[in-house]
């Protein structure tokens, strides 16, 4: 097997996270810049933005993100605490976004298709960074919290941390050293998800 699939098999939702990382902040910001400057974009409008909080900007992301979860979520929130404990006890967090400006200015298609390539753009880039902070030893998982760049779920999170207003919120990415690998899910059988016509 490649290494490039014994990669993708490594490759779990890691909820058990810790801060015994060999990275440096900045090397990490390095390897997401390098991942998105990697990554296909429709049309090479390359609309993926991606911001590394780590430290007491990582601290006080989760805090924003708990606070108002708490609020929407009320009770139900406890079926959640896990997930937000988890992320809090990491080394950090890859928010990733898209840009709405670089959309309109680089896809110029109808709202369909623009809607279309920012998902497309926007799960190349996190797939992608989830791959590569694995390949250094780090687990992360993929979360959506305050997602809903319409109804300004996601505001607060540009107003705290001073980002532009055209950058949508659509996913966060906590790492950090796997304290407690994640068990293997069971897979399908192959042969009911790609078949082949001669």
């Amino acid at each position: 097997m490649s290494n490039f699939l014994n990669l993708l098999g490594e490759r779990h939702s890691e909820y058990v996270i810790g801060t015994n990382v060999s990275q440096t902040p900045e090397e990490i910001r390095e390897l997401v810049q390098n991942v998105l400057q990697s990554v296909p974009s429709a049309m090479n409008s390359q609309t993926s933005r991606a911001v590394v909080f780590t430290g007491d900007s990582h601290a006080r992301l989760w805090e924003i993100l708990e606070a108002t979860q708490k609020e929407v979520l009320g009770d139900m929130f406890a079926n959640y605490q896990g997930i937000f404990d988890g992320a809090k006890a990491g080394f950090g967090t890859v928010v990733f976004f898209e840009d709405h400006d670089a959309i309109k200015a680089g896809i110029p298609a109808n709202e369909e298709r623009q809607t279309l390539y920012k998902e497309q753009h926007a799960a190349i880039a996190e797939y992608a960074t989830w791959l590569a902070l694995r390949e250094v030893d780090l687990g992360a998982s993929l979360q959506h919290f305050n997602i809903g760049y319409a109804q300004g779920f996601d505001k607060s999170i540009r107003e705290e941390f001073n980002l532009p207003d055209s950058w949508e919120m659509n996913a966060q990415m906590p790492f950090g050293s796997i304290e407690h690998p994640a068990d293997k899910k069971e897979k399908m059988d192959p042969s009911e998800q790609v078949i082949s016509r001669d």
